[in-house]
């Protein structure tokens, strides 16, 4: 059965003639309402309208949802580059969830709002006053992506929030803030000074996961953080080791930290008794790692060489991308597998390099090696010299980077069986990239 063409949605989007009915007989309609709003949460809020044409059914499904998505048109069609389209949108949105008389004022729990468009002059003040509808209503969790859009002071006393993602923003010259109930803090390019990090910062008594992605051209972060903080992500931010092992040392409940492109982070020790998991990517000359409760390790090293010392009793999983040339020493007694990745040697002699590398891995039962065939390759003389770096190893998949023919395969697995004795069947994985 159809129905007859309305002349337009809540979005000003017009809709088709004679769509079929479809009602409350489609599968998604039948399920729970707070299913249907947790499903459409990962989608911008255009989807949800866009269901208001299938049926009725839908209209006071979007309008009651608890979470507002909305992202440029120009993503969902790309023939869209009309700002003003977006803009209407964004009101008529925000206008009839006002008028919707169904839904209590405080029932947004999170406010997304990701735009490549810039908001300067009068279309500042409009984000501002649609910024300020949200706030009014207690929104909990707010995600901004705006290109150097000047954040209003009122987000920063926003009492009600629990979580803060800020993206592209400008965030200079701001004043102490007040977050009670903030847990989650997350700061992704945006422009800064080093005061107004740490007065948003500071300003978080309960905060657990804090991320800073940072640029090349910013000053150095100096902030204090509350010692409720679990998670720790610094992305191409500017600090002193100092800083970093006082911040660090004075965190007991920090499980997990990420430390990427962090080019001042070349010479690095870290004491926790409480991080269970660290990940590092980037150039580095030194690291010391103690921690008996630390249980995953991942370090991603651009640098030809470094040197690195970890203590880790319960560590299970490690991941390493290196040079062999790295001078490192585990005492892991647990770790039982680990997936290492070495870069080329282009040394005269890299298989002394090699050997000596693995055999920091002669207790390993399990092990993914990503490493160019002429390096894994022994001559005689090592053979027949150097004990085998992998004596305990069971299970071995080498990912090679282009075996070339059947003789240097018959040659490798020889390699193999001589570096790994007690291992059945080495497995090898042939690739371009590894």
């Amino acid at each position: 059965m159809a129905r007859k063409r309305l002349k337009k949605n809540c979005g000003g989007m017009e809709e088709k003639e004679n769509m079929p009915n479809i009602g409350n007989d489609d599968l998604l309609s039948q399920l729970p309402d707070s299913l249907i709003h947790h499903i459409f949460s990962f989608l911008p809020t255009i989807y949800f309208v866009r269901m208001s044409i299938i049926s009725r059914y839908w209209n006071g499904m979007w309008l009651s949802a608890p979470f507002i998505y909305l992202d440029d048109l120009r993503k969902f069609n790309k023939k869209t580059r009309n700002r003003d389209k977006f803009f209407k949108f964004v009101r008529n949105t925000l206008r009839y969830r006002k008028l919707y008389k169904k839904v209590p004022e405080k029932s947004i729990i999170s406010f997304k709002f990701h735009t490549s468009y810039s908001f300067i002059g009068s279309a500042s003040s409009r984000l501002k006053g649609w910024l300020n509808f949200v706030i009014q209503r207690n929104v909990k969790e707010l995600d901004l992506n705006v290109r150097s859009y000047c954040l209003p002071q009122f987000i920063l006393n926003a009492s009600s929030l629990t979580v803060l993602k800020l993206s592209g923003l400008n965030l200079e010259d701001l004043s102490l803030s007040n977050f009670p109930c903030l847990k989650v803090l997350s700061f992704n390019y945006l422009t800064f000074d080093a005061q107004s990090l740490q007065n948003v910062i500071s300003s978080c008594p309960v905060i657990e996961d804090l991320e800073v992605r940072g640029r090349s051209w910013m000053d150095h972060v100096d902030f204090a953080v509350s010692n409720t903080l679990k998670y720790l992500s610094l992305f191409a931010v500017k600090f002193t080791r100092l800083w970093l092992e006082g911040l660090i040392s004075g965190l007991p409940l920090l499980e997990r930290l990420g430390l990427e492109y962090c080019h001042d982070a070349i010479n690095i020790s870290i004491h926790s008794h409480s991080l269970k998991s660290l990940y590092y990517y980037g150039c580095l000359n030194n690291i010391s790692i103690h921690s008996h409760s630390l249980k995953v390790l991942s370090i991603i090293v651009d640098s030809s060489s470094f040197e690195g010392t970890f203590i880790a009793l319960n560590l299970i999983c490690l991941r390493l991308v290196c040079g062999a040339k790295a001078v490192i020493s585990f005492e892991a007694p647990n770790l039982l597998e680990a997936d290492l990745t070495l870069h080329e040697d282009h040394s005269m002699h890299p298989n002394d390099d090699i050997v000596r590398f693995l055999s920091n891995f002669n207790s390993m039962k399990k092990m993914v090696l990503c490493i160019c065939e002429k390096d894994i390759i022994f001559s005689e003389n090592i053979r027949s010299t150097c004990a085998p770096p992998l004596p305990n190893l069971k299970h071995l998949k080498v990912k090679i980077k282009d075996v070339h023919n059947e003789l240097r395969k018959s040659e490798l697995m020889e390699s193999l069986f001589w570096c790994a004795p007690s291992v059945e069947t080495p497995e090898i994985e042939e690739s371009r990239d590894y």
